[in-house]
Order: structure tokens, then sequence, then C-alpha cells
């Protein structure tokens, strides 16, 4: 059991490593990096299938361990009466360091697949207790986004944040503060729709299971909690195809400001510290969220061409070797079968030992040279089974010498076309590795030009905004010196004349009226200026 737990420990952990690198220089979408990462726990889970059904390629790597001869016992089971002067005692067999390795992963296993089942049932319990929501602005959130079977929208008195668990269609629940803001809920509701249509809960429930099975493996960790980020950024890009960047940003920080511990049963939509930082980042940057399949296949086919031959690989024992002229080692004897049950008054005393010690056999004679005849050896009875009985062995030990050189033979063919087979899965990794860089090195370029693009059409936005506002405050301008002209009669009787002959006829009452009007309306347009240099210079 401590080899089977060392082999899982180094493959799942040069799988893991090598999930979690090609997810970091290959792809570099979040939703490209999250697929990339769910590949990796379904390889994990994989693993411990592969090991004893597929093929296996041996590697000696801990050290040898000495045989060591047992005693051959005999059982027996039967019924002893009381008897005078017979005790009867037993004892109870230490466990091995193979049964407590066992026992101490067996324990890690239930607690994390435990605690992820009371996450479950709590999210449960929830959902069973929450009400359907019937503000509108939330029921219309959810109907703008076309689905065949919508999720079910509840109000939770207990979360503490949005969140979506549960198979299709799912359920989304909502905290009682994020339920009074109505201006959230288009960033909101497609936030958890974009979780609902990528079937994120399921992998995270493939990761958990993942966790439980190599919770030994802090590069286990590592992937689960990468796959949960990467499932939230991609969530961002998505809802930002229907979404207003600046909106859905004001709306992740507003949640993520009071966002408490959710059960592990799913993920909140928000969560404080630098994960939180690295989203907004990523929110606000113009970057194009149009995916790139061929990377991401080219990716899992690397990663399937490195977790194939990692998954054959079997850790063994070093093989003893037997130097020439120390004699092997014999056969253990067969087992006595065990005397019948019976009744026994007192156990029979041994027998003695007989008085007379017994004659050593002869030594065989010297081989017959050659040109001599053939001699024949008479020795006596017990010299005679002996040597029966040593020729039989060395009978046994010749036949299982040849069983043990085809055995050889055999795995040594194996080997080799092993060898061949893992050499033609290196080749094709190296021409995915190649492809996949070439995609990348393309991804850069596409990359680099629309952020160039990206930086002069928000460089150019800015400065309409600007002359925009400029333009904003001279109408102010010219509206709060219309007003203050309108306060002088002469001026009005002139405006009068001006509108008479133009046709229009116009009171001086409705001239002074005026005047009022067009000043607030320049204070109104002086503060929309602010607002849009305001803009501005944030998006600079």
């Amino acid at each position: 059991m401590s080899a089977l737990l060392i082999a899982l420990f180094v493959k799942s952990g040069l799988i893991a490593g090598t999930g979690l690198a090609l997810s970091k220089l290959v792809a570099r979408r979040p939703v490209d990096r999250s697929d990339v990462l769910r590949a990796t726990v379904v390889l994990l889970l994989l693993l411990p299938l592969a090991v004893p059904f597929g093929p296996e390629l041996r590697l000696a790597l801990l050290p040898a361990v000495e045989p060591v001869a047992v005693a051959p016992t005999t059982l027996w089971s039967g019924s002893v009466q009381p008897a005078e002067g017979l005790t009867v005692s037993g004892s109870v067999f230490a466990p091995s360091w193979a049964e407590i390795v066992a026992m101490f992963w067996s324990l890690g296993a239930v607690v994390v697949a435990g605690r992820f089942a009371l996450g479950v049932v709590t999210l449960s319990r929830w959902t069973a207790a929450a009400r359907p929501v019937e503000i509108p602005a939330w029921r219309e959130a959810v109907l703008r986004h076309r689905m065949r079977k919508r999720p079910s929208l509840r109000a939770s008195e207990h979360a503490t944040s949005p969140l979506s668990w549960g198979l299709p269609p799912g359920v989304v629940l909502l905290d009682k503060k994020t339920l009074g803001e109505p201006q959230t809920a288009p960033a909101v509701i497609a936030h958890e729709m974009a979780h609902i249509t990528r079937g994120d809960w399921i992998f995270l429930v493939l990761s958990r299971l993942m966790l439980a099975l190599f919770w030994f493996n802090p590069l286990a960790w590592i992937v689960h909690r990468q796959l949960i980020e990467r499932s939230e950024e991609a969530a961002d890009a998505i809802a930002l195809g229907q979404v207003d960047r600046q909106t859905y940003a004001r709306a992740l920080v507003g949640l993520a400001a009071r966002t408490a511990p959710v059960p592990l049963g799913a993920a909140a939509m928000a969560a404080p510290g630098p994960a939180l930082k690295q989203r907004i980042a990523k929110i606000m940057t113009d970057t194009p969220s149009r995916r790139r399949p061929a990377v991401v296949i080219a990716a899992v086919a690397a990663l399937a061409a490195v977790a194939t031959p990692i998954a054959a690989l079997e850790i063994t024992r070093a093989m003893q070797v037997q130097l020439e002229g120390t004699p092997p080692t014999p056969p253990s004897p067969p087992a006595q079968p065990s005397p019948p049950s019976q009744v026994l008054s007192a156990p029979p005393a041994p027998p003695s030992p007989p008085a007379v010690d017994a004659p050593e056999p002869p030594a065989p004679p010297a081989p017959p040279e050659p040109g001599e005849g053939v001699w024949f050896y008479r020795g006596s009875d017990e010299g005679a089974a002996e040597a029966r009985a040593a020729a039989a062995h060395a009978r046994e030990m010749a036949a299982h010498a040849r069983l043990m050189a085809q055995q050889h033979r055999a795995d040594g063919e194996w080997r080799r076309e092993h060898a061949e087979a893992v050499r033609a899965a290196a080749d094709a990794a190296r021409e995915a590795g190649e492809h996949a860089r070439r995609a990348g090195e393309e991804a850069r370029a596409h990359a680099e030009v629309a952020m160039r693009e990206a930086r002069t059409a928000m460089a150019n936005a800015r400065v309409q905004m600007r002359q925009g506002a400029d333009e904003m405050r001279r109408g102010a301008d010219h509206m709060r010196e219309e007003g203050r002209r309108l306060a002088d009669p002469a001026y009005r009787a002139e405006q009068i004349e001006r509108n008479r002959a133009r046709g229009h006829a116009m009171t001086d009452a409705e001239l002074q009226a005026l005047g009022p009007r067009l000043m607030r309306q320049a204070d109104d347009l002086e503060r929309q200026a602010d607002q849009l240099a305001a803009q501005s210079a944030d998006a600079g």
C-alpha cells in the first residue's frame, strides 16, 4: 500500500504540474485556462483506474527488501475445557506500516469528501428554505437570457453573496442585501448564468472528488484553487459581453466588500484579497473574449500525451541479485493441515528424543574419471532419502529458474515494445508542443495589435470626451450670459421686436421667466461637463 501511495503521489504530481504549466504558458484567456485545468482534473480522476488496468512500465526506485524466512504456522480451532495446570492466552497482532498508511489515507479522503458533502447538504437546506424572487428587475434580468430551461431564482436568509449550484438548470441564491440593489441585477445574473451555461458546478464536484483521492499532494490543492479562480474569471469574461465594464466592476467591488465564507458546495461571485484585484484588472482591460479552440485542443493533447506514459509507470523495488556460489533459498514447506476439532482434557506430552544419535550419512564418492566405469553408490536408507529429496529440490529450482528466464525474456520484449510506444508518444507531444508554441506566438501578436488599437481608441475617446466637456462648459457660459441679459428690460424689448419681425409673438413675462430657467439649465449642463471630464480622467 505504501508503494502504491508513493506511486500515486509521484504520478499525480507530474500530471498536476504539467496541467498548471500548460494553463499558465499556453492558454492566455481565462476560458481557455479553465478548460485546460478541467482536463487536468479529469485525467487525475482517471489515474487510479489507469494504474491497475493500463499497461505497465516498471521502474525500480524503491529500496530492495531482504527476503524474510517465515516459519510455517499451524492453525488449529477447537474447544478446550478447563483443565488443571493449563492456561490459554492470545495476542493481537500490531498493524503493519502499510495498514497504518492505508488507514491514514482513508481518513483524509473521508474528511475531504465529508466536508464537501456537508456543504452540499447545507446548500440544499438553504434552497428549501428560500423563497422565489418576485422583484421585476431581477426577473427581467433572468428572462433576458435565452435558455431552454431557466434556473430557479430564490432569495435566501442565510446566503451572504450571490451563488449558483446544482445540476442544470441549477439554482441561483441571492442574499438579502444584494436583492435590495436591483441596479446590480444585470451584472449578477449574467455572471451566474455564465457559470450555469459552462457547467462550472459539475467540475467543482469533480475537483473535490480529485482532492479526496490526492489530498496528500499539495499540487492537487493548487489545481483545485486555480480551477475555481479561472472559472470565476471565465464567467466574468462571458458576462462582459452583456454588461458594461464599469457597471460590472462596481457591482463586483460592492459584493466583495461584504463577502463572507460560503459552504464548500459552491463558490461565491466575489471574494476579497488579491484575487479580486486581479479580476478587476482583467475586467477593465479591453482584451477580446474570443476563444482559440486550437490552443486548448493542442494543450489537452499534450497533457494526455504526457499523462499516458506517467500512468503506465510502475514504481517497484530493486531486484535482488543472487551471487554465484551462494545456495538458493529453498521454498517454504507447505503448511500442515489443521487437526480436527475435538475436545481435549489436557495437551499430550511431546515424545522424548531417542537416546542413540542417528549415524551421519556417508559422503558420496568422487565422480568417475573419463574412461573409467560407472560407479554406483549405495548408502543407508536415510542417506538415500536425503539424496532423493535434494534431487527433487534441485529439479524444482531448475524449473523455477526456467520460468524466471522465460518471464524475463517476455518482460524484455514488452519493455522494448512499450519504449517504442513511449518514444512515439513523446514525438507526438513534441509536435503538439511546437504547434501550441506557434499558436501562442500568433495569439500574442494578435493581442499586441489589439491592445495597441484599444489604447489608440481609448486615447481618442478621452480626447473627444474632454472636447465635449469644454463645449458643454462654453454652452453653459453662453446660457448664463443670455439669462443675465434677459434681466434688462431694454434687452427684452429688443428681443420682443426681433421675434415679432420673424413672426413669433413673445411677451415680456415669458422672457422674464426664461432668464432663471436658462441659469438652471446652465448649471445642469456644467455638472454634466464635469462628470464627462471625470470619466475621461478615469479612462486614462
